[in-house]
């Protein structure tokens, strides 16, 4: 029986990196995560888990999260980084700072 690890090597860190996102396909595909739990970005539904991949409210996939305190939920970065490695790790400061921009733009226009 052959076993496979999937694990970080000893060099293997998160680090914040710079991409051109579209700010509204990451608002409709947001996962929000607290303390205990999160909210979907898209229809505010609260009470979301982790585990769940959709919106349980809107149905909506989620292909984003962010950490409202990252330092708190470092181990659960790790482990989703590994359970599902196509769930985006986005920065909850740059995504309020962003959106609330982008809303000034908008009532400005």
């Amino acid at each position: 029986m052959h076993l496979c690890y999937n694990t970080f090597s000893m060099t293997e860190k998160f680090l914040r990196v710079y991409k051109k996102l579209d700010l509204n396909h990451i608002k409709k595909h947001l996962l929000i995560y607290g303390d205990l739990s999160g909210n979907c970005a898209n229809c505010q539904a609260i009470d979301v888990k982790l585990e769940q991949t959709n919106c349980p409210q809107c149905q909506t996939p989620f292909l984003y999260i962010a950490f409202r305190n990252v330092p708190h939920h470092y181990p659960k970065l790790q482990k989703l980084s590994q359970e599902k490695p196509q769930l985006q790790i986005v920065d909850h400061d740059d995504y309020k700072r962003l959106l609330g921009a982008h809303k000034a733009e908008e009532f400005l226009k």
